[in-house]
């Protein structure tokens, strides 16, 4: 009968081999080729990054600062057969505090009085925008109202 103990030495052996070399640290390596540290995890303890600061409110549209004189309000056309129409592009309908145009209306946002001459800033609305526009009227007498940017003269409808 052989005896097994020459077997378990080997084997116990082979076994303290191979733990001994998976313990060992790899070899360091030969590349010339050099590689971005990786990035520095953030400190526990340290806060984290601020957020963005919120984006501002939007500004308010600026309030009415004076209302359309009685004595330019009113709706205006290019003639009388004119004012007939309610589509008409030449109509104009103005009030204390609004502006409508055939196309585009909107707030008036200022006016300015000089004799029988307005200046009016209103923001439109109209054909899908929204604009800020300036216009600059006469009176002619009550029944004429004179476009001194354009020139076109529209008579007051009745």
């Amino acid at each position: 009968m052989k005896s097994a103990a020459p077997a378990i030495t080997m084997a116990a052996a082979m076994a303290a081999c191979l733990l001994t070399a998976c313990m060992q640290a790899p070899a360091p390596s030969t590349s010339t080729s050099t590689q971005p540290a990786p990035p520095a995890a953030p400190k526990p303890d340290a806060p984290p990054p601020a957020a963005p600061p919120p984006a501002p409110a939007p500004t308010p549209m600026p309030p009415v600062e004076a209302a359309l004189p009685a004595r330019f309000q009113g709706t205006w056309a290019i003639d009388t057969a004119a004012c007939a129409v309610p589509g008409h592009e030449s109509r104009l309908v103005l009030s204390g505090d609004r502006v409508k145009f055939h196309e585009s209306e909107g707030a008036i946002r200022s006016v300015a009085v000089n004799g029988d001459d307005v200046t009016l800033v209103a923001m439109l609305t109209g054909e899908g925008q929204t604009r800020e526009a300036s216009y600059r009227f006469s009176l002619s007498g009550d029944a004429t109202l004179v476009d001194r940017d354009g020139g076109l003269v529209r008579t007051r409808c009745r």
